[in-house]
C-alpha cells in the first residue's frame, strides 16, 4: 500500500502521466487479496500455535491438515482474484469498446450487475461443501 501511495506522490511530483486504468485495477486487486489473504493466515498461525509443542501423532496430523487448509484457501482466493480481475479488466475493454457514457446509464447498469453476479458465483463456487455430521447415538 506504501509503495502505490509513494508511486502516486513521485508521479505528482515529476509531472509523470498517469497510470492506465488496467494498473490501477490490479493494484486495487491485489491490495484485496492481501488482506483477504492475511485473514487465512492469521487463523491458520492461530491453529499452529494451539498444536506447538506437541509432538504426538494426532497434532502431526492436525498441523498437516491446518497447512493443507491454509493452502487450498490461498490458492482458491489466487483463483478468484485473477477472475475477478479479468472480468473487471473485460468490463473495462468492453466499456471502452462501447464508448459507454453517464447518459447510457441502463446500458452502465447491466455491465455493473453482470459483473456483481458472476463475482457472486465465483464466491459460492469457491465455498468448501459441510461435511455430514455423525449423530452420536
Amino acid at each position: 500500500m506504501l509503495l502505490i501511495v509513494w508511486g502516486k506522490v513521485a508521479g505528482d511530483i515529476y509531472g509523470l502521466p498517469g497510470p492506465d486504468s488496467a494498473i490501477l485495477l490490479l493494484q486495487f486487486m491485489l491490495v484485496i487479496f492481501l488482506m483477504e489473504s492475511s485473514t487465512a493466515v492469521l487463523t491458520s498461525d492461530s491453529a499452529m500455535k494451539r498444536l506447538e509443542g506437541r509432538k504426538d501423532d494426532l497434532s502431526s496430523l492436525a498441523r498437516m491438515q491446518v497447512m493443507s487448509w491454509e493452502r487450498v484457501q490461498l490458492f482458491s482466493l489466487g483463483r478468484l482474484t485473477l477472475a475477478s480481475y479479468g472480468l473487471s479488466l473485460g468490463l473495462l475493454i468492453l466499456g471502452g469498446l462501447a464508448s459507454v457514457s453517464i447518459n447510457q446509464i441502463a446500458f452502465s447498469g447491466v455491465l455493473v450487475l453482470a459483473a456483481v453476479v458472476a463475482i457472486f458465483v465465483l464466491l459460492t463456487y469457491r465455498r468448501e461443501p459441510e461435511g455430514q455430521r455423525r449423530s452420536v447415538d
